[in-house]
């Protein structure tokens, strides 16, 4: 009787695994989906951008990387690089002190701060920011609010990253 009592209870339980199996199948291809859509976020920033990141600045006697730049004065930081172009982009949300000197009040300011886009265009010539290709956008509510290109650009985003 014990030996019945056993087998019962070993048909209960794979009866109860049996349906178990197919719920491991799906808990094991959501973990391969996380998996290789971490992988693609990894690799979706190309080896070209990872050493443009590294390329020194030198400017007012203090050198930085591009990577210190805009880590320093944007916050969620996207990078993109057209090797066609020799263009890299760089999109992040606005961070203050970047345009300090706008005349915008503390209310405009918390408003940028969490949903002013800043966009910027700089081409690369010989591992160096060509500062007559530099283009810098701060966009808030899908309007352009600022904008500014060439030499004055790039020396402002210079300036900012060595603001103490």
């Amino acid at each position: 009787m014990k030996w019945m009592t056993k087998v019962a209870c070993m048909a209960c339980i794979c009866v109860l695994l049996s349906g178990c199996g197919d719920r491991l199948s799906e808990i094991k291809d959501a973990a391969s989906g996380i998996n290789s859509a971490a992988n693609s976020a990894a690799s979706a920033v190309s080896r070209d951008v990872h050493a443009i990141r590294a390329i020194d600045i030198n400017y007012k006697d203090t050198s930085f990387t591009v990577n210190d730049l805009f880590k320093t004065i944007l916050r969620d930081i996207r990078w993109d690089y057209d090797p066609d172009k020799n263009e890299l982009h760089v999109r992040g949300t606005w961070k203050t002190p970047l345009f300090s000197d706008q005349p915008w009040n503390d209310e405009m300011k918390e408003k940028l701060a969490e949903t002013g886009i800043v966009n910027i265009t700089c081409k690369l010539i010989d591992d160096e920011i060509d500062s007559k290709h530099t283009n810098v956008t701060l966009t808030y509510n899908e309007e352009m609010i600022l904008q500014k290109s060439g030499e004055e650009a790039l020396h402002h985003l210079y300036d900012t990253y060595l603001l103490p």
